[in-house]
């Protein structure tokens, strides 16, 4: 663990592009559709984002969330720095926790108008591969961190945890919006636990209804306990992604998609 705390920065960039590649791997192999015959200028804004909303980060921000754990830790701040419990046990459900409040966090940008206006940039991707899964508007990712410090400060996660925590979930967000083919019967076994590229698609999809569902980034169990799981579209293979007020906006360059949910309600 004490490696992990020590080398944060590097493990976590290394997981990062490792995740990036190996997913494009798979999907320039296994892939659902065929891409567009120029899908560069998508990548490039939505690579822009990472490298917008990692400034802005770093810029407003002088603690982030490892950072934050442990200041919990030192003032005995959330559930698991106030009692002594199993190391084992404290792990399981400290994760169990975070990804619980990640998904209920999900359902808020769904849910919560003004949110939604920062969300739906997200959701105006309309071919979801590899890069979708790092598509994020500025606003909504800090209000993200924000709301990540008050998990944290409920739950009391240890360092490592929380570093872990994030790498996995920066790689299931890359991995969920894959355009990866995986065979229904194996499909069916993966999404008995997690989240797969074929369930998390349908939350792309165009129809309310189902983008209003399969809110999960890990586990896929969330959905099915508070009945928001859908496990196939209802238009088959004839699923049509993105939003319907974005389809009339041809050239969806960084800047229109930054700017629009302050002018767009």
């Amino acid at each position: 663990m004490d490696y992990i705390i020590n080398h944060e920065s590097t493990i976590r960039f290394g997981a990062f592009i490792s995740m990036l590649i190996l997913i494009f791997l798979m999907e320039s192999l296994f892939p659902i559709y065929n891409r567009s015959i120029k899908p560069y200028k998508r990548w490039f804004v939505n690579f822009s984002f990472v490298l917008i909303n990692t400034l802005i980060l770093r810029f407003l921000f002088p603690i982030l969330a490892v950072s934050f754990a442990a200041i919990c830790i030192k003032h005995n701040i959330g559930l698991f720095n106030y009692f002594n419990m199993n190391i084992t046990f404290e792990v399981i459900l400290s994760f169990l926790f975070l990804d619980f409040g990640i998904w209920l966090q999900h359902l808020l940008f769904h849910h919560v108008p003004f949110l939604w206006r920062f969300h739906k940039i997200h959701h105006s991707d309309e071919e979801v591969d590899f890069t979708t899964g790092i598509r994020f508007h500025p606003i909504e990712i800090i209000i993200s961190m924000i709301y990540k410090f008050i998990l944290i400060a409920i739950i009391g996660p240890s360092i490592a945890l929380v570093i872990i925590f994030e790498i996995i979930l920066n790689a299931s967000s890359i991995f969920n919006h894959g355009n990866i083919k995986i065979k229904d019967k194996y499909d069916l076994i993966f999404r008995k636990l997690i989240v797969t590229p074929n369930m998390h698609r349908i939350h792309h999809s165009v129809e309310e209804y189902e983008t209003n569902s399969n809110f999960g980034f890990n586990f896929s169990f969330w959905d099915k306990i508070f009945g928001t799981y859908k496990s196939k579209p209802i238009k088959g293979d004839n699923l049509i992604l993105g939003l319907n007020e974005f389809k009339n906006n041809k050239d969806k360059n960084i800047f229109l998609l930054i700017f629009k949910p302050f002018f767009n309600r």
